[in-house]
């Protein structure tokens, strides 16, 4: 669950959803990757990065420590771990192409842990990356750098969107991404620079340098879970209780035109 503090109310993210989006915006790369006969299985891979934790988002769970939900970033590591390994193995069945990414940025996350737990994970990801590569005759990581790289953006792209409150200014921005968007440079018209993103009303964005020739709509749904309302409730039933809502984002194109 991606959690954002309003001071009143938690905005929940589902994981899943907040993929969809990142998916979205993937799409809109084409350009970057003429002749990849891999295209569409990257774009498959950011819609499916965060399959694994659609039953762990089905209902929030309360951290006492934090006294707020549990969030992606400190959810419990077993039952995290122990989710990430099913939904690869679900986008396996999917598309193998797009779980060899997956497991990538999965497998990124635990690199040099070193509790057995953690390790453990990343050994077992590192052989099914090596077994996918055999299979897709990929001859190294090497050739998987930049559609990588792709899904690291698209997810930071969505996590900006939905950490961060909408038409938020710099100063107010969640501070990992103020300064721009890290593993971006092959997208950057240098190859060096990053790409970065200002809000530019509470529904509009526009990246620098941007990427998106066109103008293009996307959206999120969210639910704004009022804090008195689950601590009279639990957490949990206020989050049943709770409507959904959409929240429309529209990323600015160079042309100005929107897409068609």
């Amino acid at each position: 669950m991606i959690v954002r503090d309003t001071g009143d109310a938690w905005v929940l993210t589902a994981q899943h959803e907040h993929a969809r989006l990142s998916g979205d915006a993937a799409r809109r790369f084409r350009p970057f990757f003429e002749g990849d006969p891999h295209f569409e299985d990257l774009v498959t891979a950011v819609y499916q990065h965060d399959l694994g934790w659609v039953r762990l988002d089905e209902t929030p769970v309360w951290n006492d420590r934090a006294s707020a939900p549990y969030s992606f970033i400190d959810y419990p590591l077993l039952p995290k771990l122990t989710h990430y390994r099913l939904g690869l193995d679900q986008t396996e069945k999917l598309n193998p192409y797009a779980a060899l990414l997956c497991s990538m940025h999965y497998a990124a996350f635990v690199e040099g842990s070193t509790d057995e737990e953690s390790s453990a994970f990343h050994r077992y990801e590192t052989r099914r990356q090596e077994r996918i590569r055999k299979e897709l005759g990929i001859p190294g990581a090497k050739e998987l750098q930049k559609p990588f790289s792709l899904l690291k953006l698209c997810d930071r792209i969505s996590l900006y969107v939905t950490l961060n409150e909408p038409g938020a200014g710099k100063a107010q921005e969640y501070p990992p991404y103020r300064t721009g968007f890290g593993q971006s440079e092959p997208f950057h018209p240098d190859g060096t620079g990053i790409l970065a993103a200002r809000w530019i009303s509470k529904s509009e964005i526009e990246m620098a340098p941007n990427p998106f020739e066109h103008t293009f709509r996307t959206s999120v749904r969210q639910k704004r879970v009022p804090k008195a309302l689950a601590g009279e409730i639990g957490l949990a039933e206020a989050y049943r209780r709770t409507e959904e809502t959409e929240q429309e984002v529209v990323f600015h194109g160079r042309t100005g035109e929107e897409e068609a």
